[in-house]
């Protein structure tokens, strides 16, 4: 499979609100819930999507899908169609891909289990405010302790793809992918990471509040 090219986008950018550590002991989970503001130059994304699929977001089989790791598991893309051609600001392009029924809300399986809760999107002076969830349990269903959680980072890209004929059957193919994140890579505990991803250690966490403090940049 080739490799996937990423680039970072002049006016995207992720900011944390706020958040919250919390267990429960009866279902022997621990979950974290997480507001993030997700700014997008829309300018500057269409200036990017164009230099690569000349009219973009005028093509109803062009497809777009988001990318949001640590906040949202989206299903699989999102189709323009009848939205072709009158995407003209932030929020109808948030419009495409926001629906909480496009979003995963199941168990992975095997080792340290993790299962997102749909996130719940709202649009505010032209951001994109998301409200996510995630649990994680063990697979045996034994106790689960806040050092048992990973390293959690958190994605603000969007996936920009190419539609191909659909009585082909053939799925749209990746063009780029454009983030908040730098285009090179850091290590950091172990992982690559793009740098200036925003990322918390959670084993280090609490339960309660989680702080600003604890949302981590790879530098």
């Amino acid at each position: 499979m080739a490799e996937r090219e990423y680039r970072k986008l002049q006016g995207m950018a992720l900011e944390f609100v706020s958040g919250v550590l919390e267990e429960d002991r009866l279902e022997r989970t621990i979950s974290y819930s997480a507001t993030f503001d997700m700014t997008l130059d829309f300018t500057h994304f269409v200036q990017m999507a164009n230099a690569y699929v000349p009219g973009y977001l005028n093509g109803p089989i062009n497809a777009i899908r988001p990318e949001l790791d640590g906040l949202g598991y989206h299903y699989a893309y999102n189709y323009f169609f009848g939205a072709a051609g009158n995407i003209g600001d932030n929020r109808a392009l948030f419009d495409v891909f926001t629906s909480p029924r496009y979003y995963m809300d199941q168990w992975s399986s095997g080792g340290l289990e993790e299962c997102y809760h749909k996130p719940q999107f709202s649009v505010v002076d032209g951001r994109l405010q998301v409200v996510s969830r995630k649990d994680f349990r063990w697979e045996n269903k034994r106790e689960i302790n806040v050092e048992d959680l990973p390293v959690i980072r958190f994605q603000w890209a969007l996936n920009l793809m190419l539609g191909h004929d659909l009585s082909g059957q053939k799925a749209p193919s990746t063009i780029v992918v454009l983030g908040y994140a730098e285009e090179d890579f850091v290590e950091v505990e172990g992982l690559q990471m793009h740098r200036g991803t925003r990322y918390m250690v959670g084993k280090a966490l609490h339960l309660g509040p989680i702080h600003k403090e604890q949302i981590l940049t790879a530098r």
